[in-house]
């Protein structure tokens, strides 16, 4: 039973650090990537490294290229555009359920995480100020009780994800943009501001592909199937 667990975890362990890698930008788009030396540098065997690229593969964030090798896929702009779609039509009526629903420490902790961001901000620290951000809407989800939906959006909002990280990395990004915007929801939020919400978790969510044009530019190779085109 150990030897199992023991497995299991290796396992987990091989697909969560890729993933975070990939989502990161550790690998890039149409990046080669080695079974060995994924494994050194995860300090694993060979074999959960192998089983991970499966199941990453699986969630289309890499390519198995017969006779060539393992690729990291390109963003899918189709598939972020669809996941933004599904958040602006989720996202609002979350919100109001959180006004409702959460208790003072899940308050709190937005509140917080609202700071820390603009501490991330003011140091550019792209990762930092990307995992608050995600954590900032998790927590919305957890306070309305739909923890479960969050966690099923995950294998949809994949490449939506891998978008949202590469934002942070044009020189030009507005932070004071996101940190407003961010404040503008909690505020509505804690309004209980119906309209107010709506307004705010629209206009963020629409900011996100509104900045493409500025991404293709700098990152040509890195996309594929722009629902512009």
């Amino acid at each position: 039973m150990d030897t199992e667990n023991t497995n299991f975890n290796m396992r987990a362990d091989a697909y969560n650090q890729l993933k975070y890698q990939i989502l990161h930008g550790v690998y890039f788009p149409g990046q080669k990537i080695s079974e060995k030396i994924v494994s050194q540098n995860l300090g694993i065997g060979r074999t959960p490294v192998r089983e991970a690229i499966i199941r990453l593969e699986r969630y289309s964030l890499v390519e198995v290229v017969p006779q060539s090798g393992t690729y990291v896929t390109r963003i899918d702009l189709q598939s972020a555009e669809n996941a933004q779609f599904l958040r602006r039509e989720i996202d609002p009526d979350i919100l109001l359920e959180f006004s409702i629903k959460a208790d003072d420490s899940l308050i709190e902790r937005v509140s917080d995480n609202l700071k820390q961001q603009a501490e991330a901000a003011k140091n550019s620290d792209n990762n930092l100020f990307f995992d608050l951000d995600e954590e900032f809407h998790q927590l919305f989800y957890a306070g309305a009780k739909r923890q479960m939906i969050w966690d099923w959006l995950q294998t949809i909002n994949m490449h939506l994800n891998r978008y949202r990280w590469l934002r942070l990395e044009v020189a030009n990004l507005n932070w004071d943009t996101l940190l407003e915007q961010h404040q503008n929801i909690f505020d509505a939020v804690r309004e209980k501001n119906v309209e107010g919400v709506r307004f705010a978790s629209e206009a963020h969510l629409r900011l996100m592909l509104q900045e493409m044009p500025s991404l293709l530019a700098k990152f040509p190779d890195y996309f594929i199937n722009n629902p512009a085109n």
